[in-house]
């Protein structure tokens, strides 16, 4: 937010600068926000680039090393260094382990003991992390995720390209609105406002938090549970899976879009030729 809102308002206001700079005709501003919009969906699809590994949760995404595994569920969360843990599936307090792997708990660790307070413990004698050197019951873990390297390299790009992405599209912003005032009679302004307001709200604002939920909710890997029972928030979720259902939908979505710029600008100079 820091970094995307001055550059929207940068856009938005070199936008209208242009158009006064160079007196653009509503033709010629039709043909610079479609423009705009296209080269915003073509780095749109770079999105697809920015990669970040799951997260490595033993038992879930990743297999106990060297434990025969005691559970046939469908994620084996029980392994024989954690059998006689008797450890609750429900919980979701994470360690990681010296071995780069996080665990649901320090349960899960066969953790036998514990140092520290806070963000700060430190938990010890492991039986199923297995450290640099030495070997399974002796390592330790700490308290919270373990760090996903890819994922801090990545993001500085990603925010790069997001930030290029916002500031084409506020870019076109001002335009698009000029369209709209120059294009219709003057005593139909205030409602075509109206009827561009309703549209987004109806098509896009209102419908959008459903559809999007409902596909990220299906790349969920570990549900969290609320102390009545019930499904609580996502824990962990498959980050490629959810990068292409999310990157996809936005895609599809953005194609169609660009589809009825071009048919806006095709109408709009065919009227003012």
């Amino acid at each position: 937010g820091v970094i995307l809102l001055p550059v929207t308002i940068l856009g938005m206001f070199l936008g209208g600068f242009l158009i006064k700079k160079f007196k653009l005709h509503i033709t010629e501003m039709a043909k610079f926000a479609c423009i705009t919009f296209i080269v915003a969906y073509l780095l749109n699809l770079l999105y697809f680039t920015c990669s970040c590994e799951v997260l490595q949760v033993a038992g879930l995404t990743a297999p106990y090393s060297g434990m025969k595994h005691l559970s046939f569920s469908k994620h084996i969360y029980l392994a024989s260094c954690n059998a006689e843990c008797s450890c609750k599936v429900d919980q979701w307090d994470p360690v990681c382990g010296e071995n780069g792997i996080t665990y649901m708990t320090a349960c899960f660790a066969g953790c036998k003991s514990s140092s520290g307070t806070g963000r700060n413990m430190v938990f010890h004698n492991c039986s199923c992390v297995e450290g640099q050197g030495l070997g399974l019951g002796n390592s330790s873990a700490v308290l919270g995720q373990c760090q996903r390297e890819s994922c801090t390299k990545a993001f500085p790009y990603f925010l790069a390209l997001q930030t290029a992405c916002a500031f084409i599209l506020a870019l076109g912003g001002t335009p698009t609105y000029m369209i709209m005032f120059r294009s219709v009679s003057p005593d139909l302004k205030s409602f075509a406002v109206g009827i561009e307001t309703l549209g987004g709200r109806v098509l896009g604002g209102l419908p959008a938090p459903i559809y999007f939920g409902a596909l990220i909710d299906e790349t969920c890997l570990k549900w969290g549970t609320k102390s009545c029972g019930g499904s609580g928030s996502c824990r962990v979720y498959d980050t490629k899976e959810f990068r292409n259902v999310y990157l996809g939908l936005i895609a599809g979505l953005r194609a169609g879009c660009c589809l009825l710029y071009i048919v806006l600008s095709v109408l709009i100079m065919k009227r003012f030729k």
